[in-house]
């Protein structure tokens, strides 16, 4: 009996440790996926301006497409590479497939689109003709609330539609049923999809645009850790 007893817990220290390590890996990998990123598009805008300093960068979709791609591999990899357990891998591939499609490729791809669309059609809300300085408050907001609402509808819409395809694709590729849903709670875990909609949105106003360029690529390091650390039985 003492010695089952033992057994356990020795197998209950290992997966902790286990566990410790696959975190700081995921962590590691996914920080480093950024960076590598981050460098290569800064040299590519430094070819095109070569006065371009680094905190000045801005991102556009594609920019932002990359870095999460980066993320999500660099996390994958660093989560496969310390993680003992083999029947972990599974689930890490299809976070990975779940965080890049899901909750980036589809629902940026979807505000690109809804944006050209209301670019095309030049849609405005109407304006309140006065100089007074509540009108021009009001007028402010009137002008940034069509691309406003665009775009928290189509970042949210696209996580929503993104993973539910990912789900289908996904039970048939791996060959199980596993339900992967956006809860509310994510919208505030996925620092990375906050930041994305502040600097879709403010990517204008060069004191908010200023701020979130330099945060953002920092916020997929959430995406990429998820991915390294997810194990069998969890639904991220």
């Amino acid at each position: 009996m003492s010695n089952i007893i033992n057994n356990t817990n020795y197998n209950h220290i290992d997966n902790n440790i286990n566990k410790k390590n696959v975190k700081k890996a995921s962590i590691a990998g996914s920080a480093i996926g950024i960076g590598a990123a981050v460098a290569g598009i800064y040299a590519m805008a430094k070819k095109g301006n070569p006065s371009l300093k680094l905190k000045n960068i801005s991102y556009e979709e594609k920019d932002v497409l990359l870095i999460g791609a980066a993320s999500v591999l660099g996390g994958l990899a660093g989560g496969l590479a310390a993680d003992k357990e083999k029947k972990n891998i599974k689930p890490k591939l299809r976070e990975a497939s779940q965080q890049f499609f899901g909750n980036m490729v589809c629902p940026i791809g979807l505000l690109a689109a809804s944006n050209k669309f209301l670019d095309k059609t030049n849609f405005k809300l109407p304006q309140i003709n006065s100089a007074s300085k509540t009108a021009k408050a009001v007028n402010t907001v009137l002008n940034v609330l069509p691309k406003a609402a665009l775009t928290v509808a189509s970042l949210v819409g696209g996580m929503e539609i993104g993973n539910k395809i990912m789900n289908n694709v996904n039970n048939k590729i791996f060959k199980e049923d596993v339900k992967h849903d956006v809860k509310p709670e994510d919208y505030l875990v996925h620092a990375d999809d906050l930041c994305l909609t502040a600097n879709m949105l403010l990517k204008n106003v060069k004191s908010v645009s200023a701020v979130t360029s330099k945060v953002l690529p920092a916020t997929f390091i959430v995406a990429g850790s998820k991915t390294g650390m997810q194990q069998s039985g969890e639904n991220a």
